[in-house]
């Protein structure tokens, strides 16, 4: 792994090292990864491209409607820095669906952001505490951390023995409101503990383990963080408010909880739900587990980019819903290749659904589509599914009723 100097915030100096390291190091670079659609992404892409017009581009944006709407895509810098990538993703199917239709003339992908276990070791399983954890950067206005602490002030008194706990460096700003919070609610302090930054990952990982709860308060997010994977593998129950990604990171509420954003009081209402029920929570460290292992491990990720990269379908190979439907009703015993050409035919049926198929209202069809996917994806690269058949074939005799 190589680092370019540190460019130090400054943008001219970011893109001169980029320009310097690719024009030394062109000749073996087989692929450029870039991460977020900026000018200085245009640049330095553009200068790749130059210099190996054989090789191939990912673009991962870490994208929400704001930043997207702010993009002027049909200028020339942004459009021909699309036009040459091979793959373009964002990491929630909301989002994916959004740039789909505001960007025709480019396939925008789903894939997640995940979790990678670094030291490839099982991942330590602790006894669940009555903690409700949140990680990031404590205090910011996008990350909206007073909005968990107000909640949680209505509902302490009926969950005495449930703590609150806020891992990351801590904004200055934020201990204005956490000194009048704490002169208000005084016998909170031996239940709210701000655990400081965390960078040993060991240690962060152990928070993850033994809390019960996962909060996510934000206001925005780039779709779905990399907090969420973490909590997820560990055997947290996800409470989220109504970002981009809130269907995806709760398995449609199957592992989680959805509150309007700064709702506070809707959040108090879930929050005393869930402590209280004693079944929920039982059930919850499997639950998530089970969901992270299928859709947020960065090995089955790798693999579906590698698949994207390599092996997607041509315009020539056109299928239709009928013709797939009945490739699918034979996908358990289907053999590496034959489940390789279905994987195929999804990501085309795919790009029908997302450029073709909008006036689709259901949210719910629309959810369990780009599910499938991945599950023939999870089989592609893992082990077989006993449900998959009969998921795919209600959701492909759905979708074929529901073609023009």
């Amino acid at each position: 792994m190589d680092f370019i100097p540190n460019s130090n915030g400054n943008i001219d100096a970011l893109i001169g090292n980029s320009i310097n390291y690719i024009n030394q190091n062109y000749q073996k670079m087989d692929i450029l990864i870039m991460r977020g659609l900026y000018n200085a992404t245009c640049i330095i892409l553009q200068t790749y491209k130059q210099k190996r017009p054989d090789g191939k581009v990912y673009l991962y944006l870490d994208a929400n409607k704001y930043w997207m709407d702010s993009i002027q895509w049909e200028l020339p810098m942004f459009f021909n820095a699309l036009a040459s990538c091979d793959v373009i993703s964002t990491s929630c199917y909301k989002m994916a669906e959004y740039l789909n239709k505001k960007w025709p003339p480019f396939i925008v992908e789903h894939i997640p952001n995940g979790f990678f276990n670094a030291n490839d070791e099982q991942i330590k399983k602790s006894e669940k505490e009555n903690t409700i954890l949140t990680v990031g950067r404590i205090g910011t206005d996008q990350k909206a951390n007073h909005i968990l602490l107000l909640a949680f002030a209505i509902i302490a008194d009926n969950i005495p023995n449930w703590n609150v706990h806020l891992a990351g460096p801590v904004e200055a700003k934020f201990s204005e409101f956490t000194d009048k919070y704490f002169k208000n609610f005084p016998h909170l302090k031996k239940q709210v503990k701000f655990l400081g930054n965390i960078t040993d990952k060991e240690k962060l990982y152990g928070e993850y383990a033994k809390a019960k709860i996962f909060a996510l308060t934000s206001v925005v997010e780039g779709g779905a963080p990399n907090v969420i994977a973490e909590a997820l593998f560990h055997g947290c129950y996800t409470i989220t408010s109504d970002i981009d990604a809130a269907i995806d990171i709760t398995d449609n509420e199957n592992c989680g909880s959805i509150f309007n954003i700064n709702d506070y009081e809707a959040l108090s209402k879930i929050l005393l739900k869930v402590c209280t029920n004693k079944k929920l929570l039982q059930d919850a460290p499997q639950k998530s587990i089970e969901f992270a292992k299928s859709h947020y491990d960065w090995d089955l990720i790798i693999n579906r980019i590698n698949h994207l990269m390599n092996n997607m379908p041509t315009d020539s190979n056109v299928v239709s819903w009928q013709q797939a439907a009945e490739k699918l009703a034979n996908i358990e015993t289907a053999s590496k290749e034959e489940l390789s050409q279905i994987v195929m035919d999804l990501s085309y049926l795919e790009k029908l659904a997302a450029k073709l198929f909008s006036e689709i209202q259901d949210t719910d069809l629309k959810y369990k589509l780009n599910q499938i996917k991945e599950k023939v994806l999870n089989i592609l690269y893992s082990s077989p599914a006993p449900q998959i058949k009969r998921d795919i074939l209600e959701i492909a005799a759905r979708i074929t009723l529901n073609s023009p």
